[in-house]
């Protein structure tokens, strides 16, 4: 069963807030985080302990199972996107040609294009990786 598949964004975002969560969150408390009505976090909390994905702590609600959400990695208990890696991958790459130009100071075309495709590409995949977090958290 592909649980992200059974869930809405709203539902996505809860679950990905009471992943970072250091504590048991309540409804209201998780209402005023995400700036969703405290009803409908109500339903999706509902729906989330219906998939075992949560439960109920004296506190609040916490995350009982881990599920891969698509495009993010769970590091510790903080969820980073995909794309941010590949963009650090890029980073180390347009480093290295940095250092490879560095002591001569003379930068050949092969090098200019290898220097701009790398630049680019880390630009546009830290990008869309900030993008995708903070979709995650906004409505």
């Amino acid at each position: 069963m592909s649980y992200a598949s059974e869930l809405s964004k709203v539902g996505l975002r809860i679950y990905a807030y009471l992943i970072e969560s250091d504590m048991p969150r309540g409804v209201r408390e998780i209402a005023r985080a995400l700036d969703i009505p405290v009803s409908s976090v109500y339903y999706h909390l509902k729906r989330l302990e219906e998939l075992g994905l949560i439960g109920r702590s004296g506190d609040g609600y916490v995350v009982t199972k881990i599920i891969a959400l698509e495009g993010f990695m769970l590091l510790g208990r903080r969820l980073i996107p995909r794309l941010t890696i590949y963009s650090l991958f890029f980073l180390g790459v347009f480093l290295g040609e940095i250092y490879l130009v560095a002591p001569t100071g003379v930068i050949t075309p092969d090098r200019l294009i290898a220097l701009v495709s790398c630049l680019l590409a880390f630009l546009i995949f830290l990008v869309e990786g900030l993008n995708a977090r903070i979709r995650l958290r906004t409505p």
